[in-house]
């Protein structure tokens, strides 16, 4: 959502939206249910999605939730007009937009189940990130949650440094075109080769990797401040709203930290100053926080109680590391979280939602039926490690997949449409990926449901092999429909 000055630029400019899982109703939900709360089952729910962009976040849930209600707000007219041809394209009939300012829009008390606010806090003059935040305490139904994002300090201070040069030296230059091709210039000389080891310069060399949109519209933008987390709960308690906790659980962890460090910083029983010393230590830049009603009691201990009711999914790769403890299992995923068991029903279980990724294997059905009480006490504790170190995923509403390609496969129509023009298509995980390979697109474009492998083998011209092991990536890559 954008202030109305700026509005224009968005359709000068168009800012192409994507997929984040942190804001999905399954994530919310998955969290809510952890600490105590009774969330909406994803499902049905309703959802608001405050600067929705052209739909890129939105419209990919409410295709996976069709008995869900989704509404997307925005005050770029161009980008709304983009959502809703895209919309008639797919034929979502549960998802609808609306032209409108933050400061107008004014829902029914308790109207959704759902809130989230990805990319605007920030970068939304002060009035109207207190508009947002009263926003989100009216709309939301008594268990509700919202997710807001939003640039955080310490850890954003080296990009508004920046930012701030950038906008001094391309101060009197209006053209967008010229503004971005300016920037470029002056983010080159920044990241060279006597700068590029410096803070600036390191940080000017990850800027010139952005595209144009996301450097007009982040880096250049009029508006871009990061807070305090605690100005920022401080904020949300003024409209009734409190801190549930961060839409990754690993953002929450403090284990990377030396013992003693965490025993002298992190002491407090102040839950708002110990997120706040947190992120001077991790020099934390970025939040995706939760927020919930403030007269709920939380919960702040994990709940092993509702495990058995969710589903759990992993893309580790589990490796024996000593020879001499075949018994002793590490499972690791992309960017080195782990977790180390010997016990053996453990190793089972997460072996299990190994076999089965991206498909997430309910809880329940990890254990043979004679597990012991004390196997299933193990697997509760071991799944919640997991997901603190993001080596899985908990989920209330496991994502409507296959691992595994029938004889009639078929993609989201979303991602069969993106697949026809670019690279980057929608996950049924609620991703954004690539898929490079011409065959793998073409082939993307085909399994729409209607042939079976002897159609799609003859259409694309290939072997058996070959279709059946691009069959395994797109399945691999959660593109392919239960």
């Amino acid at each position: 959502m954008r202030p109305p000055d700026a509005a224009s630029l968005y359709d000068v400019i168009p800012y192409p939206g994507g997929a984040f899982a942190q804001t999905h109703p399954d994530t919310l939900a998955t969290l809510g249910t952890l600490f105590g709360l009774e969330p909406a089952p994803p499902a049905s729910c309703r959802l608001l999605d405050v600067g929705c962009g052209d739909g890129g976040n939105l419209l990919p849930m409410a295709l996976a939730l069709p008995a869900a209600t989704f509404v997307g707000i925005d005050s770029s007219g161009e980008a709304i007009a983009r959502a809703r041809e895209l919309a008639r394209t797919l034929s979502v009939d549960n998802a609808s937009f609306e032209e409108i300012a933050i400061e107008r829009y004014e829902p029914a008390a308790g109207a959704f189940d759902y809130v989230v606010a990805h990319g605007v806090f920030s970068w939304v003059p002060e009035p109207i990130r207190e508009r947002l935040l009263a926003l989100c305490a009216h709309a939301l139904d008594r268990h509700g949650v919202a997710y807001v994002s939003y640039n955080a300090l310490p850890g954003a201070r080296v990009p508004q440094t920046l930012r701030e040069l950038l906008l001094m030296k391309l101060e009197g230059i209006d053209d967008p075109a010229e503004r971005i091709a300016g920037a470029r210039r002056l983010l080159a000389l920044l990241s060279g080769p006597n700068q590029g080891a410096t803070l600036l310069g390191a940080e000017a060399a990850a800027a010139l990797e952005r595209s144009d949109a996301l450097l007009f519209h982040d880096t250049l933008a009029p508006v871009n401040d990061a807070v305090l987390f605690q100005e920022f709960a401080a904020r949300a308690a003024v409209h009734g709203l409190q801190y549930l906790a961060e839409a990754s659980l690993l953002d929450m962890q403090a284990g990377m930290l030396p013992e003693d460090l965490q025993l002298e910083l992190l002491a407090d029983d102040d839950l708002v100053r110990r997120e706040q010393v947190l992120d001077y230590l991790k020099v934390r830049r970025f939040r995706q926080t939760l927020l919930c009603d403030a007269a709920i009691e939380i919960d702040r201990t994990l709940r092993r109680e509702p495990l058995d009711r969710l589903a759990v999914s992993s893309p580790a790769q589990a490796t024996v590391e000593d020879p001499q403890a075949p018994e002793r299992v590490t499972f690791t995923v992309p960017g080195g979280s782990r977790l180390t068991t010997e016990h053996a029903p453990v190793v089972t279980a997460l072996m299990r939602a190994v076999y089965n990724w991206p498909e997430a294997t309910p809880v329940a059905q990890l254990l043979d039926d004679d597990a012991s009480p004390e196997a299933h006490e193990m697997l509760h504790e071991a799944l919640l490690r997991c997901a603190a170190a993001n080596v899985a995923q908990l989920h209330v509403h496991p994502p409507p997949l296959t691992a595994r390609a029938g004889k009639r496969p078929q993609a989201s129509p979303l991602a069969r449409l993106q697949a026809r023009e670019q690279p980057l298509v929608t996950t049924l995980r609620h991703t954004t990926i690539r898929v490079d390979d011409e065959l793998d697109r073409r082939l993307l474009t085909l399994v729409d449901g209607t042939r079976d492998r002897e159609a799609l083998r003859d259409e694309l011209g290939v072997s058996e092999e070959r279709l059946d092991a691009g069959l395994e990536r797109l399945a691999r890559s959660a593109l392919l429909q239960a």
